[in-house]
């Protein structure tokens, strides 16, 4: 399944973000490890009307639509239909048959040969071929709701509300994770402006800086003001992470 791309921009730099700044609140809904992801949604599987049908559809490494299965594709399976009648469709990896998403609730049926998971509306889940989540997307309406995105080790390390792919100037929130599970950076962003935090390993914010003031505050690791100039390694290092985190894991949506 091809995932929705999400127009998001880091604020390595202010001044090259025009994004908007919101206060930070925090998404409980965003399981911290994909262990929980998992076992919430084998508990959604089950509540749903099993297919009696064996409707399948092959798409191509490209997720394009396909008469035969595809070395290297995915295919598609009608698994029924939940208690609002809505069909329940499932993607597999070809190759190794096993699933590269959760059963997921498809929004109208004449796009089950749709692999844009912008028709599907609800939790998708993303797997591997050795059966690790990856990630998870929420969907409403053909929207992103949230997201998460997970290591090799199943710890969350990024976390998204909100998509502006269809209004650049809809508000969305992303954060960034250190390998302990301390908070490296969160991103507010909407109306042509940004509020963005970026933080030391230890908890302690490192800078603060809002888009619509222009004005960056920065603190040493043990929470006293500095000047930027004075921690600028610890900044190149945490804005490096940052930039890794992104590249890997979201380039691909």
């Amino acid at each position: 399944m091809k995932k929705t791309v999400l127009v998001i921009c880091v604020a390595m730099a202010l001044s090259a973000c025009n994004l908007k700044s919101k206060p930070n609140t925090t998404t409980a809904s965003i399981p911290t490890q994909a262990k929980l992801l998992a076992t919430q949604a084998n508990a959604a599987s089950h509540k749903m009307k099993s297919s009696k049908e064996n409707t399948i559809v092959y798409f191509n490494p490209n997720g394009e639509v396909q008469t035969t299965p595809q070395v290297g594709g995915f295919y598609r399976k009608l698994l029924g239909k939940n208690r609002a009648g809505q069909a329940i469709v499932q993607d597999f990896y070809q190759d190794s048959n096993t699933k590269q998403t959760n059963p997921m609730i498809l929004l109208d049926m004449k796009n089950f040969d749709n692999f844009d998971s912008a028709v599907m509306q609800g939790r998708v889940i993303w797997y591997n071929p050795a059966g690790e989540i990856t990630q998870f997307l929420d969907y409403q309406n053909g929207l992103v709701q949230r997201g998460g995105y997970y290591n090799q080790a199943g710890t969350l390390v990024l976390e998204t509300e909100g998509d502006n792919h269809l209004n650049p100037n809809a508000p969305v929130k992303i954060r960034g994770y250190y390998d302990n599970g301390q908070i490296l950076f969160e991103n507010n962003q909407a109306n042509d402006k940004s509020e963005s935090v970026f933080y030391y390993d230890n908890g302690q914010k490192m800078w603060h800086g809002m888009s619509s003031t222009e004005t960056i505050h920065a603190w040493n690791r043990d929470g006293q003001p500095v000047e930027l100039s004075e921690i600028a390694d610890d900044i190149a290092a945490a804005e490096k992470r940052a930039s890794q985190l992104t590249n890997q894991y979201m380039s691909n949506n």
